[in-house]
């Protein structure tokens, strides 16, 4: 193979190997079966815990999430309401990998999800409202 570059032409002796998309990776990957992916034994600890609470309603699962600390056990293991969304939807994608979309587990973890939705909305238009110019009649701009 030879590159040009605007200091001259360099050339590479390629090993033979075929260059692969992106999307060929990704579907090779999508396609390895589940037991060969190394599991996360925290996140598969949190699962199991997730479906015992099943009936408990989407509060105590929320307020669960909410409750988890991280590796030190002094912070929270999901300190945002940012992270709090990625980790209800991994449960809901396994949830629903397992095919329980239609179980009282999934829909509770849905609505946790979107209670940590409202929060993030919350969150975010609270402190646009803060930070955001005021306009001409701003008490800064009056006269005195």
């Amino acid at each position: 193979m030879k590159i040009e570059s605007a200091m001259g032409s360099v050339a590479f002796e390629g090993t033979g190997s075929a260059v692969q998309t992106l999307e060929s990776r990704l579907l090779a990957a999508s396609q390895t079966p589940p037991e060969t992916r190394r599991p996360d034994p925290a996140f598969e600890h949190l699962y199991q815990q997730l479906l015992a609470m099943e009936g408990q309603g989407e509060k105590a699962i929320y307020a669960f999430l909410r409750a988890q600390r991280g590796a030190d056990g002094q912070s929270p293991a999901y300190p945002s309401a940012k992270a709090l969304m990625a980790v209800a939807m991994q449960v809901l994608v396994r949830l629903k990998d397992e095919k329980l979309e239609k179980s009282l587990i999934y829909k509770e973890v849905s609505a946790a999800n979107t209670l940590a939705f409202s929060v993030d909305l919350f969150v975010t238009r609270f402190m646009g409202e803060v930070f955001q110019p005021m306009g001409d009649d701003a008490w800064e701009k009056s006269e005195w």
